[in-house]
């Protein structure tokens, strides 16, 4: 999606609502040239991982399982 610079500044919140609902990339132009991007956080912070799959109830296999992934994955 293109924005333009002054769309960006006089509706802002309404710009950042399409990038997130939709997903993807709004390229912000001014006077016709692309100058930034704005894109969704991709990702989530180690905080808010532990606190997702916390509230999972796992078996013990599959807790077991999560748990050498997760150290092969730290291993590296």
């Amino acid at each position: 999606m293109k924005v333009s610079a002054t769309e960006l500044a006089s509706d802002s919140n309404a710009i950042l609502d399409r990038v997130i609902s939709r997903g993807g990339a709004s390229d912000i132009q001014r006077h016709g040239k692309p100058v930034a991007e704005i894109r969704p956080k991709v990702g989530v912070s180690r905080e808010e991982l532990a606190r997702i799959l916390g509230e999972i109830h796992w078996t013990e296999a599959e807790s077991q399982e999560l748990r050498a992934a997760m150290d092969s994955v730290c291993n590296l």
